[in-house]
């Protein structure tokens, strides 16, 4: 036989002669209120007649027993329908077991659960009002309201029936209104339908780990911790206050968060921190750290207390005779009640003062005017009787108006973030490195060392059969291994690696070919082969491209043709990229060399200056103008550093993109905000940002079926710039030179390259303005052997060959 324990406090009324004087032994002494596990019903321990003591014993009876008859203490009548469904106190008697079933979650608790969904999905950023959009959140709302709320309830009120005898006795179990086995079944369903949401979700959001399964599962084992035995947290006053506002506070808005964003490290601990005050404008890091955390425990200890004693001045009573040491009971009402303000509004104006601290005045005075209410409801209402406006004060006063503090706090804190590191880019701008620091010359040819030394590598790999990813696995392997060594014992960190990722177009390919670890492409021989890689140290860059054909003997025909017009063409741009001359003025002379070979320069190849972190710089200049490709006159100054990339063809130097598949080499842009949707686009966007913040990189590099799911969207969104694999027609040959070159106050230096194999073009250079661009001086003469020297080097025209890397590294030290 079921069985429950039952107050039935009509049979008490009834040993006593009259309701007077019930109430006038009330007066001189209070109750003394003791539980037994009898199967009497109820006794009294003393004589009526002796008036001083007035002792209830609560026994178990049968359930059916329970049933038929209410305490008197239940509102019955008197009570209301409305009470009844919200879950409050004052609610009516109902037979109606899905009223009841209803009653026990407490559906006056959701809305703030609720509505920490509805900010955590609002602060990630990515939340749009579109339909799936909507149906997600009302989803997780559901998993965070009804089924884990509900259940949270449902499982207090079974472990909390012995208090609720004493002080809500006409609560559904108490008062035997539902069997034991009836509130078993509900918490098993309210339990297994979160969690079963919360898988739909995370499915649903693309998650490769379920993250909101896991906070629902921890969620539940809070819940179920916090009411029951042996641990049951809320027997501590201060743990299970802690306990109870943590899930109340951050476990919905984390899942709004992960549904729609990523929970990261940091996005839980801004999700808590939002009375930080000011912290940021510290300039020392390490006093930034130290207070970060103090006002995150600071948070953490202050407000959620708050939340939590409010909610125990309902439970005086039966706390006090179970021996359950709340706040309200180990302080007294009176000390708690100003405890519990205290907490709450000091931390909630702390939001105030920091929005008002970080420059935000209307977001400052928009949270006090919602600030003020709460406070004079405190005086007018809560702080003169606690016990009746505990739910009222808790809903509206903290959940309400602390989320929207919460969501202000959090907004203005990533602005704030935001904010410093654009401070701190413009003043790394301000200080801007550039070739007269001896150590930023270092550095730049110290990279373009490894680079060449790295090319000379995947030549050697060149063969035929071999497969194109393993020589492009190579390379990059070869130059982090290099860097690897280097700057290991500075006292700052050096970012150093690949600058551009090891790539190898074979034939008509444009360039940009570096497949993932799946493809099968060979090398043939006789293949034309443009090789493109780059190395930096600190930000430093040097990059490079060369053209081999992959044979023994000499090079001739088209191929010839074409690789002798990229060689001249390149020969002729580093003497003209010198301080003083004009961009356009290189542009019109690359394409005047490759008429003479009949070849053309391909469209859309932009030579761009280079900055500590930028590969492609503002200031640049085409390589063949066309009416769709336009690019601001610059002219060339000292101490510049610039990438410059020759591209001919013999085919139209119109290239196509035939498979956008093949793209593969990607850089990240920074000027776009753009909230990502996909969990796997974000993902992959954060290992990006993590991992390749200034440079491109290979989808090689990251988890090759995650990537193809999340690159699109990154694409599609301007988060990630491609470089596309284009190709000039079938039979046509593509030739690519690109160097490195530092505009040094004696000259030009090229510090990438690489020798030629021998060439026997069917063309020759017979126009006298490309030979006098040919005939330019390089370095500033320092007497008549240097300029003799010079119009040697320039005579070679269109055999002339590429400068050695340590010859021309040497130069620089003139």
């Amino acid at each position: 036989m079921t069985s429950i324990l039952n107050t039935v406090s009509s049979i008490l009324a009834s040993r006593v002669s009259s309701v007077d004087r019930v109430g006038a032994l009330s007066l001189r002494n209070p109750f003394s209120v003791e539980f037994t596990r009898r199967r009497s019903v109820w006794s009294t321990s003393e004589s009526e007649s002796s008036g001083r003591r007035f002792v209830v014993r609560a026994a178990e009876t049968d359930t059916d027993k329970g049933k038929s008859q209410a305490p008197d203490k239940a509102p019955a009548a008197g009570g209301s329908s409305i009470n009844q469904l919200l879950g409050i106190k004052g609610a009516a008697q109902e037979t109606n077991k899905w009223k009841i079933r209803l009653q026990l979650t407490k559906p006056v608790t959701w809305p703030p659960l609720v509505w920490g969904v509805v900010c955590g999905a609002a602060a990630s950023g990515n939340f749009h009002w579109t339909p799936e959009d909507v149906a997600k959140s009302i989803l997780c709302m559901m998993m965070s309201g009804p089924c884990l709320t509900g259940y949270t309830q449902t499982i207090n009120d079974w472990y909390d029936r012995d208090i609720d005898a004493i002080n809500e006795p006409y609560r559904p179990i108490p008062s035997g209104a539902i069997s034991e086995q009836e509130v078993i079944t509900q918490v098993w369903v309210l339990l297994l339908g979160g969690l079963g949401i919360a898988g739909v979700l995370d499915v649903w959001a693309g998650h490769t780990t379920p993250t909101l399964f896991y906070l629902a599962l921890g969620g539940s084992l809070l819940s179920y911790i916090y009411s029951a035995p042996p641990l049951k947290l809320k027997q501590n006053g201060w743990v299970g206050n802690f306990a109870l506002g943590a899930s109340y506070i951050s476990l919905p808005w984390w899942a709004g968060q992960a549904l729609f964003g990523t929970l990261t490290p940091d996005v839980v601990v801004l999700t808590l921190l939002y009375s930080i005050a000011g912290v940021l404008f510290l300039q020392t890091l390490m006093m930034f750290i130290l207070l970060y955390f103090l006002t995150f425990w600071f948070h953490i200890m202050y407000l959620q207390l708050g939340i939590a004693i409010v909610n125990d001045f309902k439970s005086v009573e039966g706390d006090r005779a179970m021996g359950l040491q709340s706040l309200p009971v180990a302080f007294g009402t009176e000390a708690a009640k100003w405890i519990c303000v205290s907490a709450i509004d000091v931390t909630q104006l702390s939001v105030a003062g920091y929005l008002l601290a970080s420059g935000k005045p209307y977001y400052a005075l928009a949270l006090l005017a919602l600030i003020i209410p709460q406070i004079v409801f405190q005086f007018k209402y809560f702080l003169k009787d606690p016990v009746k406006y505990d739910v009222k004060y808790q809903c509206t006063a903290i959940f309400g108006a602390g989320y929207i503090r919460d969501g202000f706090g959090i907004k203005s804190l990533n602005e704030l973030i935001n904010l410093r590191e654009m401070s701190s880019d413009d003043e790394r701008d301000e200080k801007e490195l550039d070739l007269t620091s001896p150590e930023v010359v270092t550095k730049y040819k110290s990279a373009a060392e490894i680079v060449n030394k790295a090319l000379q590598v995947v030549l050697t790999e060149c063969k035929p059969k071999a497969k194109i990813v393993d020589i492009c696995e190579k390379g990059d392997a070869f130059i982090k291994e290099q860097t690897g060594s280097m700057y290991k014992n500075a006292k700052k960190k050096i970012d150093r690696g690949v600058a551009f990722p090891t790539c190898v177009s074979v034939n008509n390919t444009v360039g940009h070919f570096s497949p993932l670890a799946s493809d099968e492409t060979l090398l043939e021989e006789g293949d034309m082969l443009k090789i493109d890689m780059g190395c930096h140290i600190d930000g430093f860059i040097a990059l490079v491209a060369h053209t081999h054909v992959l044979q023994d003997g000499p090079v001739t025909g088209r191929k010839a043709d074409v690789l002798a017009a990229a060689n001249t063409a390149a020969e002729v741009a580093l003497r003209l990229v010198r301080p003083g001359k004009k961009n356009h003025a290189v542009t019109e002379a690359i394409q005047k060399v490759a008429e003479a070979y009949d070849c053309k320069i391909v469209e859309g190849v932009i030579s761009h200056q280079m900055k500590q972190n930028v590969i492609d710089g503002s200031k640049c200049f085409l390589s063949v103008s066309t009416p769709e490709t336009r690019v601001d006159d610059a002219e060339f100054l000292e101490n510049e550093v610039y990438a410059i990339d020759i591209v001919a063809s013999t085919g139209d130097g119109k290239p196509k993109l035939l498979d956008e598949k093949q793209t593969t080499v990607y850089k990240k842009d920074a000027d776009v905000n753009y909230q990502l949707k996909m969990k796997a686009s974000r993902f992959i966007f954060s290992e990006i940002k993590e991992n390749f913040p200034h440079m491109p990189f290979t989808a090689r590099s990251l988890e090759e079926k995650r990537a193809r799911l999340g690159l699109v969207e990154c694409v599609n969104h301007g988060h990630l710039l491609p470089y596309p694999v284009l190709y000039e027609k079938p039979g046509d040959f593509v030739a690519q030179i690109k160097f490195t070159v530092l505009l040094m106050p004696n000259g030009s230096d090229r510090i990438t390259s690489h020798s030629l194999q021998e060439l026997q073009p069917t063309k020759t250079v017979d126009d006298p303005e490309i030979k006098g661009w040919l005939a330019l001086a390089i370095k500033k003469k320092k007497g008549g052997g240097k300029k003799k020297k010079a119009k040697k080097a320039g005579e070679k025209g269109e055999t002339s060959t590429e400068a050695e890397p340590m010859e021309t590294s040497s130069n620089a030290q003139e």
